[in-house]
């Protein structure tokens, strides 16, 4: 009689417990790796060491919620006294994440496209890290595979 219950144990084991343990390894949603390219607006302040323009504020801006992956970039500065001096202004946009594996951000200066080819004025980084708080771009220049620039959130800065 024991041997029947546990082999009826078993196949209970078997039949109901062990695919409900399947689907939720299995029911992990990949929309979770995916990179929410929408936490590019807003401002950041540029962080990294090796930067000449370290502590530049990057402020990126959208026309509406419903176009979040370009805009218009403006940068400025602080003043000890925390006024802001307007620096330049750029157009962006990034990449969706959902349609390639590598984020592009690309950055073009708005005030200088009098030249025959746009895209001497645009930077290309790849988006490496995109948090609520940090942003790491990575600069894609021939010959340049280490620049990377690091931004932290600035949610406590007045808009200019």
């Amino acid at each position: 009689m024991t041997t029947k219950l546990s082999y009826n144990m078993n196949k209970f084991l078997l039949f109901f417990i062990l695919p409900i343990i399947a689907f939720s390894f299995t029911g992990c949603d990949d929309e979770d790796d995916v990179m929410d390219t929408k936490l590019i607006k807003g401002q950041w302040q540029l962080v990294s060491q090796d930067s000449s323009d370290r502590d530049c504020i990057y402020n990126f801006t959208t026309q509406s919620e419903h176009t979040w992956s370009w805009g218009i970039l403006t940068t400025y500065y602080l003043t000890a006294s925390g006024n802001p001096v307007h620096d330049k202004v750029y157009d962006w946009h990034v990449s969706d994440p959902n349609n390639y594996d590598t984020v592009y951000l690309d950055i073009t200066l708005e005030g200088e496209l009098d030249s025959n080819d746009a895209w001497e004025q645009t930077e290309q980084y790849i988006v490496e890290t995109l948090t609520s708080s940090e942003m790491i771009l990575r600069k894609v220049e021939v010959g340049d595979s280490k620049t990377r620039l690091r931004f932290i959130r600035r949610n406590d800065l007045p808009l200019p």
